[in-house]
C-alpha cells in the first residue's frame, strides 16, 4: 500500500497544490497570462476591466474584494446558468493552455469552460468545451502522510487543457460558466492563466530499409503513424527488422513502401524461422494499413485528413505513385517457445517480381507473460450489430470475434442470451446455447471470469432509478422509496437466477461471476440509492459468491458493503478519491473506464500508454465500450463518418466478401500496452520474491525499471475535452523503458536461481 499512497498523495497534491485561504494567504506566485486582467485586480466601480458577465438563466455575477486566490480581488457567480467572458489574444499554431482557480459552495454545481472562435456576427464555433463538477468548500481535503484529512476550504485548480488556434485566428472568446440546478450555488474565479508554447518536439524515428529501383522501403515505430504523404527517410540503411518478445507475447512492427510509379499487386511473403527451435511461418501475420478521413477532430491534438488505422486483409494491393503504403506485421511467440535468436526473411514482391528481402530477427526472451491478463479487462461486444454487417454462419462469426477479443488480452460477453419465460412464480429458463458459448470461451480461449446476465434497468437518460422499472413485465419495486421489492417480481426472479447459478456451477462455468443491472446512477437521488441496495442485496441473497458491479461517479459509502466492484470514470477520479480509498479499505475492487482515450485522429501513443496509467493508478482493471458497440447512428459506417468521436477500435466489413473482425492500429497497440503492463506486474512480483529471499539489492533493479517507465505517464488524460497529452510523446523513451523492464525481469530471475 505504500506505493499506492505515495502516488495518490502526488496525484491529489497536483490537484490541490494551491489550496489557500481568502485574500490569497499561502497562494503561489501567478505566472504571466495572455488573458486580460487575469487576476481581476483592475476595474472601475463594480466591474472588472476586460471581463463581462452574462446570465442565461437566473444568475448574477459580481466583482469581489473580500475573497481572492491571489491579490485582493476575484469574480463571483451565483445561480443556475451564468458566466464571465473575455477576449484573449492568441498565436496561430501554438499550443495554448488554460487553467484557473475556483472556490465553490452552496450546493452541487459545475464549472464549464468554453473557448470559442468568432465565425460571424454573433456566431461562435466552440473549440473547447469542458464541464467539470465542482468540489465544494466543505468537501475539500488532502492526503497527509497517507491519511485523509478534511480541509478547511479554499481554492482548487481547474485544468482546462490545450487548444491550438488555426491559421488566421488571432483572438478567442474565453467563457467560464457556473451551472447548477440550485439557485443558491455559487463560486468565485481567480487567476485565469492562458499560456502559449511551441508544439512539443517529437524525435524522428523513421529508418530507411532499402532503396530499390523505382521506390523506397522504410520503417517507423509501431507507435507512430506513417502518413500517406510524408517524406520517406534518408540516411544510413537499417539492415534488418529486429524485435524481441516474451513467450506468449504478440509483437508488432510496420514497413512502408513508397514507389516512384504505380506498383501493382504488392505483397509480402516469408518462410519459417531458423533458430533455437522450430517456429513456423504462421507465427507472422501481415495486414494492409488503410486510412480513414477525419474532418471533425476531438481536441486540438487530433489530425485532420487521412489517418492510418484500419488493418485489412486486402492483399495484394496496388500502391499509387508517390504514396506511402504501410504494412502491419504481427509476430506471435507461442507460449513455451524456447528462448533464443530466430531469423526469417520478409520478401517484397510487385506482381511476380521480387523487389527486395528484409531480414526479420526475433529474440525470444527468457520469460513468459500469462495467457490471460493480470488486469480485469473487458471490452464491449454488441453482437447484434456485428451480425447485421457480417455474412456467413452465425456461430462462426461470433467465435471469430470472441477469438479476436481474447487474443487482445481482453474479454467480452457472449453474443447469445439466456431465454426466460415467467408463467407464474417459477421461471422457465433456456440456457443451453448460452452455456455452449461460455464453454468455448473457457476451454478454447482461457476465460477465467464472466459477467452473467441478471436484469437490466435503463435510467432513461435521467441516471435515476425509475420507480416503474420492470423485469419480464413485472413491477420490480414495491414502494415509492424503492427500498422494497415487489413479491410478484422477486419470486420468479429468484427462480431464474437460482436456476442459472446452479447450471453454471454444475458446468464449471461459475467463474468469478459478476452481475450488473444499472449504469451511472445519480447518487443525489435517495430513491436510486435505495433501489441499488435492494437489488444488490437480492443478488447476494440468491448467491453470496456473486459480485455486484456498477459504473458510477464514485463508490457510494452506503453501498460498498453490497456493491463490491466499482467502475469509475477517470474524469471523476480526483473528485472521488477519498471515496475510492474508503472503498478499497472496505475490500472493494476499483476499475476505470475512459471511452475517449482511443480517438483515431490522435497520436497512437495515447492508446499504447493507457495500460501504463492503469498500472500507475494501481486500479484493478478497465471496462469500456471499445469494439463494435458504436457501429450505429453517425458512426454506423466509421469508414466514412468523418469524425473520431466514438473511438471505435474495429471496423465493419464493407462488402459481403469481406469479413471481420477488422482490427485497427489502436486495437493492436492496446494489446501492446497490456503486455507492457504484464512486464511491470512481473517485475513487481519478482522484486517481492527477492525481498522475501533476502536479496533487496537484486529487487531494486525491477522497482527502478517500473518507476522509470511510469514516469513517462503523468495522469489520466481529459475525456470530455480530449485536449491534453499528459504522457511522453517520445516513442524511443517507451521502447527503452520496455527494454529495461525486460532486462530487469531476466536479471531478477537469474538472481532468484
Amino acid at each position: 500500500m505504500k506505493c499506492v499512497w505515495r502516488f495518490q498523495l502526488a496525484a491529489l497534491l497536483a490537484l490541490t497544490a494551491t489550496l489557500g485561504a481568502c485574500h490569497g494567504q499561502g497562494a503561489q506566485p501567478i505566472p504571466e497570462s495572455l488573458a486580460p486582467n487575469s487576476s481581476f485586480e483592475r476595474g472601475e466601480g463594480d466591474k472588472p476591466a476586460a471581463w463581462s458577465f452574462y446570465s442565461w438563466e437566473g444568475s448574477e455575477g459580481w466583482w469581489d474584494d473580500k475573497v481572492a486566490h491571489s491579490g485582493a480581488r476575484s469574480v463571483g457567480l451565483r445561480g443556475i446558468n451564468g458566466g464571465w467572458s473575455a477576449t484573449v489574444p492568441v498565436e496561430p499554431g501554438k499550443i495554448h493552455n488554460v487553467r484557473l482557480y475556483y472556490r465553490a459552495q452552496g450546493g452541487p454545481s459545475r464549472i464549464v469552460l468554453y473557448v470559442r472562435v468568432p465565425t460571424g456576427p454573433r456566431e461562435m464555433e466552440i473549440i473547447v468545451y469542458l464541464p467539470q463538477p465542482t468540489v465544494q468548500v466543505d468537501e475539500q481535503g488532502r492526503f497527509v502522510k497517507g491519511e485523509y484529512v478534511e480541509g478547511e476550504g479554499g481554492w482548487l485548480e481547474f485544468r482546462g487543457g490545450d487548444f491550438v488556434p488555426e491559421e488566421g485566428i488571432t483572438a478567442v472568446d474565453l467563457l467560464i460558466k457556473l451551472t447548477s440546478s440550485n439557485p443558491k450555488a455559487q463560486a468565485w474565479l481567480d487567476d485565469v492563466i492562458v499560456t502559449a508554447t511551441e508544439p512539443r518536439r517529437v524525435p524522428a524515428t523513421a529508418r530507411l530499409l532499402r532503396e530499390v529501383p523505382g521506390g523506397t522501403i522504410w520503417t517507423d515505430s509501431e507507435n507512430r503513424k506513417i502518413l500517406p504523404e510524408q517524406e520517406p527517410p534518408g540516411g544510413e540503411l537499417q539492415e534488418a527488422i529486429e524485435i524481441a518478445a516474451a513467450q506468449g507475447e504478440y509483437e508488432s512492427f510496420q514497413i512502408a513502401v513508397t514507389p516512384e510509379g504505380v506498383w501493382r499487386q504488392v505483397s509480402w511473403t516469408w518462410g519459417e524461422f531458423a533458430g533455437s527451435a522450430a517456429l513456423p511461418a504462421a507465427a507472422v501475420r501481415c495486414r494492409r494499413v488503410e486510412t480513414v478521413s477525419i474532418e471533425k477532430t476531438m481536441g486540438p491534438h487530433g489530425r485532420k485528413g487521412l489517418n492510418p488505422d484500419p488493418l485489412t486483409e486486402q492483399l495484394p494491393c496496388d500502391v499509387p505513385a508517390g504514396t506511402n503504403q504501410s504494412f502491419w506485421f504481427t509476430v506471435h511467440v507461442p507460449p513455451g517457445q524456447k528462448p533464443g535468436a530466430y531469423e526469417s526473411q520478409l520478401v517484397l514482391t510487385v506482381g511476380a517480381t521480387k523487389i527486395s528481402e528484409i531480414p526479420l530477427k526475433l529474440r525470444v526472451r527468457n520469460f513468459a507473460i500469462p495467457p490471460r491478463p493480470s488486469l480485469d479487462v473487458r471490452s464491449q461486444f454488441r453482437a447484434s450489430i456485428a451480425l447485421d454487417v457480417e455474412s456467413g454462419d452465425r456461430d462462426g462469426v461470433l467465435r471469430r470475434y470472441y477469438r479476436d477479443y481474447f487474443a487482445h488480452r481482453t474479454r467480452c460477453s457472449p453474443g447469445v442470451s439466456v431465454g426466460v419465460r415467467v408463467p407464474g412464480d417459477t421461471a422457465v429458463v433456456d440456457v443451453e446455447e448460452y452455456l455452449g458459448h461460455l464453454r468455448f470461451m473457457r476451454d478454447e480461449l482461457g476465460a477465467r471470469q464472466f459477467d452473467i446476465p441478471s436484469l437490466w434497468i435503463s435510467h432513461r437518460g435521467t441516471h435515476t432509478m425509475p420507480p416503474d422499472a420492470e423485469w419480464q413485465g413485472l413491477q420490480i419495486f414495491g414502494n415509492d422509496e424503492l427500498a422494497e421489492l415487489s413479491p410478484e417480481f422477486e419470486k420468479p426472479f429468484r427462480s431464474y437466477m437460482g436456476q442459472l447459478v446452479r447450471r453454471l456451477k454444475n458446468e464449471g462455468l461459475f467463474l468469478s461471476p459478476t452481475v450488473r443491472f444499472f449504469d451511472e446512477p445519480s447518487f443525489e437521488d435517495h430513491a436510486t440509492v435505495n433501489g441499488l441496495r435492494a437489488l444488490a442485496s437480492l443478488m447476494l441473497d440468491i448467491n453470496a459468491e456473486l459480485t455486484v458491479s456498477i459504473a458510477a461517479g464514485y463508490p457510494h459509502p452506503e453501498l460498498t458493503d453490497v456493491i463490491r466492484l466499482w467502475v469509475v470514470h477517470t474524469d471523476a477520479w480526483d473528485r472521488g478519491l477519498h471515496h475510492i480509498e474508503a472503498a478499497r479499505e472496505a475490500g472493494c475492487r476499483i476499475l476505470v473506464y475512459n471511452n475517449a482515450v482511443n480517438y483515431p485522429e490522435h497520436r497512437p501513443i495515447r492508446v499504447r500508454l493507457w495500460p501504463w496509467l492503469l498500472r500507475k493508478y494501481e486500479v484493478d482493471g478497465t471496462y469500456s465500450w471499445w469494439g463494435t458497440v458504436c457501429w450505429r447512428g453517425e458512426m454506423a459506417d466509421p469508414w466514412n463518418a468523418g469524425q473520431g468521436s466514438s473511438g471505435v477500435l474495429m471496423y465493419p466489413p464493407r462488402a459481403p466478401d469481406e469479413h471481420g473482425p477488422i482490427d485497427s492500429v489502436r486495437w493492436e497497440l492496446f494489446r501492446e500496452g497490456l503486455e507492457d503492463y504484464e512486464y511491470m506486474h512481473l517485475a513487481d512480483e519478482l522484486a517481492q520474491k527477492l525481498d522475501a529471499a533476502g536479496k533487496p539489492d537484486a529487487a531494486k533493479q525491477g522497482r527502478e525499471a517500473v518507476a522509470a517507465a511510469l514516469e513517462l505517464v503523468e495522469r489520466w488524460p481529459n475525456v470530455r475535452a480530449a485536449n491534453d497529452e499528459p504522457y511522453t510523446l517520445d516513442v524511443t523513451a517507451v521502447a527503452r523503458a520496455r527494454q529495461e523492464l525486460a532486462g530487469a525481469i531476466e536479471g531478477m530471475q537469474n538472481a532468484l536461481k
